[in-house]
């Protein structure tokens, strides 16, 4: 189905000038009555090579195409354009020049000669083995793939992605099935044929496919389908897929009480389960992209920590897709984003989706707590905070993206994802303490994402936008704490939600069940809080806190650990280590390998295992536990 696009009208006078600007050509109109037909054969993806070919109705004359930049999601212009390889442009059989803008990397200009009405395009897509964020990294095994349209798409400059039309069809290797937020018209000549959408559509409806996928019909609610999508590389991945049904039927009936309405007509997971493609999640209006391990389905670790992935993308859907910052468009996949209000687009969706596991009841309360005290404490040992505040790390996420853990809590990274939680359960508890109960953050989602249901649309918003819902459902001054949270420098992390919630955070020696979880799925080791250092699954140092025992005595990332307190190096070696070391003077010796350098530091730290927990404040009610409650009957 083609998004509608409601705007307020500031944004109406915005997009009716560049309209106005791209009407000049008479290309923008032979778009909207022809679509381009663009044929995709996957049928040599094992190795890992996409074929494409389109046919563009075209004008006489200079002829810009467009190769997609800013992908909705992923905010930044990470468009694999390095990928596209073979391309030939040719008219009437008749092979045509091109060349590249020496500025503009992502458009190629050719002419188009006198009476030709149709440009043929052709070129094959190389998926990477490694390296690349999102849709430019790695996406295909010998056995799945997932297939975004973006990375396969040519397009002539001078109309909008909503009102470009593109008749698409996918050819896959024999054997394979697949799942899709795309209709299927029919078959043609072993080729799938989808119905024709806009360009928009299509790039906001990526393909599962593989010789192992299973579906999970999740039920209709309030009108729509829902599915569960699952591909994995071997069989034996999927052998528990069927234990999902029931929570996420559940997650389905907790998202639709929290917003009210839902924006979809179906809606359809996509998760990938292998060790060979990049892992992420990228929202879509009716569908998710979710890439996780291949064994997350029968290792209880990753199996928990799933849910927050597919609720958050789920979220999405209203927060992101329907909902989507004014700065955050991009009508032809070219104009650059601003990322300013990510803490409402990203943190916002970040706060729900690890609620809405524990209202669903894939978690339980104490876990949910861990979560967040595992998140706080990571938060409050960044010295970052002391010069970049929450709203840069927004503004400036197409450039944190991909950072290395090295220095990360001296940089800080995407840090609006976790720290909004914090500022959104502020936002909430606030709303209950001044309304008496009466009002909560669930009538804010209702308000701003819920309304009528209805198929995929964009109602773009403002800063002034989200205050003046706040306070139309409960005065206060919104703007001065959005002021103090996002726009201002906050040496540490502001605790005041949690604790107006009935909780604070607090440090012992019992193991945090959500770190234990996150250390088991990644095969890391994880002392940041007590020594001040983190090991990856290869034995090296994967970070280090800069005041912290580590940091003083020199550790640096990358390093290689040989031995701790006269061991050899092992979890139980440095295990032994802080429990030698507690209440002493002596230090913990740490013998590490710098290149071909071996050094010896001393961690000057006698304080024992030290992990983080949230703990019950004495005489304060538990809002947390309203606030976790279930909500749909």
């Amino acid at each position: 189905m083609k998004p509608k696009i409601r705007r307020p009208r500031p944004v109406l006078v915005f997009f009716a000038l560049i309209t106005f600007a791209l009407a000049a050509s008479a290309l923008a109109a032979t778009a909207e009555t022809a679509p381009i037909a663009l044929s995709l054969d996957a049928s040599h993806v094992a190795q890992r090579l996409l074929h494409v070919s389109s046919d563009i109705p075209v004008a006489p004359g200079p002829l810009t195409l467009l190769y997609p930049k800013w992908i909705p999601g992923e905010h930044g212009p990470t468009g694999p354009v390095v990928n596209l390889v073979d391309l030939h442009l040719s008219a009437n059989g008749k092979e045509l020049a091109w060349e590249r803008d020496p500025v503009e990397m992502y458009a190629l200009h050719v002419v188009i000669p006198a009476g030709v009405t149709r440009l043929a395009a052709r070129a094959d897509f190389l998926f990477p083995g490694e390296g690349g964020n999102f849709s430019s990294g790695p996406g295909a095994t010998d056995t799945l793939a997932v297939l975004s349209w973006n990375t396969v798409a040519l397009y002539p400059q001078g109309a909008s992605a909503d009102t470009l039309r593109v008749a698409p069809t996918l050819r896959l290797p024999a054997g394979w099935t697949y799942a899709t937020a795309l209709a299927k018209q029919g078959d043609e000549g072993g080729a799938i044929r989808f119905a024709t959408v806009s360009l928009a559509t299509l790039v906001d409806s990526p393909v599962l496919a593989g010789e192992h996928l299973v579906d999970l019909d999740l039920g209709v609610r309030d009108g729509a389908g829902h599915h569960l999508s699952i591909a994995a590389d071997r069989a034996a991945d999927l052998a528990s897929a069927g234990d999902l049904t029931a929570p996420m039927r559940r997650l389905v009936a907790e998202a639709q009480a929290l917003f009210g309405a839902h924006h979809y007509g179906s809606y359809r997971w996509l998760l990938t389960l292998s060790d060979h493609v990049e892992h992420f999640g990228l929202e879509h209006h009716e569908s998710s992209d979710d890439r996780v391990d291949e064994e997350t389905l029968v290792q209880e670790a990753s199996k928990r920590l799933l849910p927050g992935l597919l609720a958050h993308e789920y979220v999405h859907s209203w927060n992101g897709k329907y909902r989507r910052p004014e700065g955050l468009l991009s009508p032809d996949y070219q104009r650059p984003m601003r990322g300013e209000l990510l803490w409402v687009y990203e943190g916002l969706t970040e706060h729900l989706g690890y609620l809405l596991p524990a209202r669903a009841g894939f978690w339980t309360p104490d876990y949910y707590r861990e979560q967040i005290a595992s998140i706080a404490a990571t938060l409050d040992t960044r010295t970052g905070r002391n010069w970049r505040p929450l709203g840069d790390t927004a503004v400036a996420a197409q450039i944190l993206y991909g950072t290395p853990a090295d220095g990360s809590s001296r940089r800080r990274s995407v840090d609006f994802y976790d720290e909004s939680v914090f500022l959104w359960l502020d936002v909430d508890t606030l709303l209950r303490e001044r309304s008496q109960g009466k009002v909560t953050l669930d009538d804010f989602c209702h308000r701003f994402h819920g309304g009528a249901s209805s198929g995929p649309a964009v109602v773009p918003y403002t800063r002034e936008d989200v205050i003046k819902t706040l306070n139309a459902l409960v005065p206060y001054d919104w703007q001065g704490l959005f002021a103090e949270r996002v726009d201002r420098v906050t040496p540490r992390l502001p605790m005041s939600g949690v604790e107006r919630a009935g909780w604070r955070l607090v440090y012992n020696d019992k193991p945090n069940a959500a770190m234990a979880d996150d250390d088991s799925r990644r095969e890391n080791h994880d002392w940041r809080f007590s020594l001040g250092f983190s090991v990856s699954k290869k034995e090296t140092v994967a970070e280090v806190l800069p005041d912290s025992p580590a940091g003083r005595a020199g550790m640096v990332a990358g390093e290689k650990v040989l031995g701790v307190g006269g061991h050899v190096y092992s979890a139980r070696a440095v295990e032994a280590a802080l429990a030698e070391a507690k209440g002493g003077k002596a230090p913990i010796e740490v013998v590490v390998a710098d290149g071909d350098a071996v050094r010896i530091h001393r961690l000057d730290y006698h304080d024992g295992p030290r992990f983080p927990h949230l703990e019950r404040i004495e005489g304060r009610p538990d809002v947390l536990a309203e606030i976790l409650k279930a909500r749909a009957q």
